[in-house]
């Protein structure tokens, strides 16, 4: 289509060696450059004159409006890029006028750099309405959601290297059908060398693949815009691009659904007293990274006496066994406790989490822990399930039957008990493994590495190791998050099909000799302006998607 188009794709990949139009000041000067170019166009072809005369003016009109293509055609060819756009339309100005053409040739390069600013303008404004989705949250996000935006590449989808590969290859056909369509036609027809020349160039104008993935990038960037919208921070199209296909959403419970610190809602003792009960709770829970560790140390204001601490034993999602003094010492969930054999008094109506003391073998009392769910989160699995992912899991610190009542709770088909971060790496290494190889995986607990998910999100304003973050408010917006990628992908394709589909007409209408180069070019454009426009439709939320959104505004 235009060099402009090809360096919206490639402008952070190679720095220009000629001025830029679309850039800053360039746009004032190309403008008078068009117009300069159209002046004298209208001159040859209305003021009656000699053919050279006529010629030189067509000449000058091209250079005026064109003349950085030509610059740029040089610089391919040093580079070696002999099928870039510019050595292309370059090469079919030049052969244009050589076969007797000037008033075509000259008219291409015209519309041709009309439609290389038309399609700058559109894909400066697309490239805006991304940032401004991504501003609309608090400053400091939506300062990092920009930073991820304006990075070289951040819009690459990964299906453009596919068309990109498939364009490359139609264009090579087209060259060679091009070529022997030039040398065949005359041979086999009545029409001279002149006619099939002029139409081979028309095919192989057409043949460039610039319009096909102008607009891949755009729709790249509006979906991470209008994903950060949503409170979902990309790093990446291509990673966003990656949810269209998830089939398996492993959830950590912990600082996703329940407060990553608890606290403590009550002490229940009838043979100690409240402080002496936390005294031996808070040694007891000193060296346990658990949550409910965290909880009674944040409310244990004393002085810890850790030499009376020994035989310390943690064990994940159950609770600590140790030993203080030369007492033993367990302090641990009712399930843990029914394992082992003890007796102990239970209460249905306890609100939070209950841990038991036993010291020397005989009952304590309890202290109970917060299980505070996170608001608006209850139908999440449900959500996921209608955007297309096949099952998800949940991924607790209690124990089997513990877990599985919390997956119900929240909605969730499994709950699978996992303690620490290694047992909650290697189930997810093994579930990605087959046809669960699409997984995402969702946590809150940062560690310094990657998972085996095809995806990792983690839930937090930051996620050095992510592939992207989700605000904890804005968690329920995940599955909007699938939908986006779904829709991008999607628009991307048909804004693919749809330009090669405008190419095969043209091709077809340069073949009967009833195209010429200025219409082959001005369609061109219009079919890369109108894959830039679809793009918006990616921030178009599928129907229940708004259904629910009007449901929240009548609650409101």
């Amino acid at each position: 289509m235009s060099n402009a188009s090809n360096r919206a794709k490639h402008a952070a990949k190679t720095p220009p060696k000629t001025s830029r139009r679309g850039e800053g000041p360039f746009d004032s000067i190309l403008l008078i450059r068009l117009v300069i170019a159209v002046v004298i166009f209208a001159v040859a072809m209305i003021v009656k004159t000699s053919a050279v005369i006529r010629v030189i003016l067509l000449i000058l009109s091209a250079l005026a409006a064109g003349y950085d293509i030509f610059l740029d055609a040089v610089n391919a060819v040093e580079d070696g890029k002999y099928f870039s756009a510019p050595l292309i339309v370059g090469v079919v100005a030049v052969i244009g006028f050589i076969v007797g053409f000037p008033g075509e040739s000259a008219a291409m390069v015209i519309l041709h750099q009309i439609g290389a600013l038309l399609v700058s303008y559109a894909s400066k404004r697309t490239r805006a309405s991304a940032l401004a989705f991504a501003s609309e949250q608090e400053p400091e996000l939506a300062a990092r959601a920009r930073e991820y935006i304006n990075t070289p590449d951040a819009g690459e989808l990964r299906i453009a290297k596919t068309m990109e590969e498939s364009a490359g290859l139609i264009l090579r056909i087209a060259m060679i059908f091009a070529v022997l369509y030039a040398i065949l036609l005359p041979l086999f027809t009545a029409f001279p060398f002149r006619v099939s020349i002029h139409r081979a160039l028309m095919i192989f104008l057409v043949a460039t693949p610039a319009s096909m993935l102008v607009a891949m990038p755009l729709a790249g960037l509006v979906g991470l815009g209008f994903s950060a919208k949503k409170g979902i921070l990309f790093r990446r199209a291509a990673t966003l691009e990656k949810m269209k296909k998830i089939n398996l959403a492993i959830f950590d419970q912990a600082g996703v659904f329940s407060d990553d610190c608890p606290e403590v809602l009550a002490v229940q003792s009838s043979i100690l007293d409240r402080d002496t009960f936390m005294n031996f709770a808070a040694h007891a829970a000193y060296y346990s990274e658990q949550p409910f560790a965290k909880a009674i140390s944040n409310v244990f204001n004393q002085e810890y006496k850790l030499e009376v601490v020994s035989d310390f034993k943690d064990i994940p999602g159950y609770g600590v066994e140790l030993t203080i003094g030369n007492s033993p010492v367990l302090l641990a969930t009712a399930e843990y406790m029914s394992a082992r054999g003890v007796s102990i008094p239970q209460d249905p109506n306890d609100e939070g989490l209950a841990y038991y003391l036993i010291i020397a073998g005989r009952y304590i009392g309890k202290i109970i822990i917060s299980q505070t769910q996170s608001q608006g989160t209850d139908q999440l699995a449900a959500a996921m399930k209608k955007v297309g992912v096949r099952d998800c899991v949940l991924l607790t610190e209690g124990s089997k039957e513990e877990s599985q009542k919390i997956a119900n709770e929240l909605g969730f088909p499994a709950g699978v008990s996992a303690a620490d971060t290694p047992e909650r790496l290697a189930y997810i290494s093994q579930r990605s493994q087959g046809t669960d190889s699409n997984l995402l995986y969702v946590y809150a607990n940062g560690f310094e590495q990657h998972s085996d998910a095809a995806v990792d999100i983690r839930v937090s304003t930051k996620g050095k190791y992510a592939d992207a973050i989700v605000i904890p408010d804005q968690l329920a917006n995940l599955p909007e998050a699938v939908s986006i990628s779904k829709r991008m992908h999607t628009i991307a394709v048909e804004n693919a099909v749809f330009a090669f589909c405008v190419k095969v007409i043209l091709i077809f209408l340069s073949i009967l000799g009833l195209c010429t180069l200025w219409f082959a070019v001005f369609l061109d454009v219009a079919a890369s302006l109108a894959t830039i426009l679809n793009t918006i439709r990616i921030t178009k939320a599928p129907k229940f998607f708004q259904d629910d959104d009007e449901e929240d505004e009548e609650d409101d």
